[in-house]
């Protein structure tokens, strides 16, 4: 009877775990006591906890493949297919990490058009 016990206490233990991990992939987490929640206000913490773009000036500017934003920022949102571990597969609609301005993705195909 111990022996179950114990097994029991393990499984449900490794099943906590993967919650838990689960829980982690999705979400962001931010530890803060009540001096600093004090301090920062509830403004800033909307701003901490909001990673989405801000889509107030984001625009719409595809047809031109490009490697920059308007904004300034190279960081871009695309969906992207894995196979064995590479990207195989990318779709040409890209969003702004910064602004969300919609915008085309470059291919091999454009850089060859650019360096005639």
């Amino acid at each position: 009877m111990k022996w179950l016990n114990r097994l029991a206490a393990l499984l449900f233990g490794l099943i906590s775990v993967g919650i838990a991990r689960d829980f982690l992939d999705k979400h962001d987490v931010i530890i803060l006591d009540k001096e600093e929640m004090e301090e920062i206000g509830e403004d800033e913490l909307q701003d901490i906890s909001n990673l989405k773009p801000d889509y107030n000036s984001a625009m719409d500017l595809r047809g031109t493949p490009t490697h920059e934003c308007v904004c300034g920022c190279n960081i871009f949102n695309v969906k992207v297919i894995f196979d064995d571990y590479e990207i195989a597969t990318y779709f040409l609609d890209m969003e702004c990490a910064n602004c969300g301005t919609l915008m085309t993705a470059p291919t091999p195909l454009d850089r060859e058009e650019t360096d005639l």
